[in-house]
């Protein structure tokens, strides 16, 4: 890529786990306390904001009562976990 290359847009897509992320960030709480509020493991919170899992609807709703945000805000967000990027195979 040179100086003179044009820039293509990127079109950038959010998912649930990117918005729990955002929830807990806003919310000053890690991995371990949502955990523990929760009465999940560690690496299900994990799971869940890395994209490998999708919290059940019970989870989301205490999750987002606990970071704060409205429901809806993460019940509206696609659900599905994350593929793996091609360059993974």
């Amino acid at each position: 890529m040179t100086i003179t290359d044009p820039v293509r847009p990127v079109e950038l897509e959010f998912d649930l786990a990117d918005y729990m992320r955002k929830a807990m960030r806003v919310a000053d709480l890690d991995v371990s306390e949502v955990a523990a509020r929760l009465e999940v493991h560690r690496n299900t919170v994990s799971a869940w904001i890395n994209g490998r899992n999708v919290p059940r609807p019970r989870d989301l709703r205490a999750f987002a009562d606990l970071t704060g945000v409205p429901r809806e805000w993460l019940e509206s967000r696609p659900r599905e976990s994350n593929p793996r990027p091609s360059h993974y195979e």
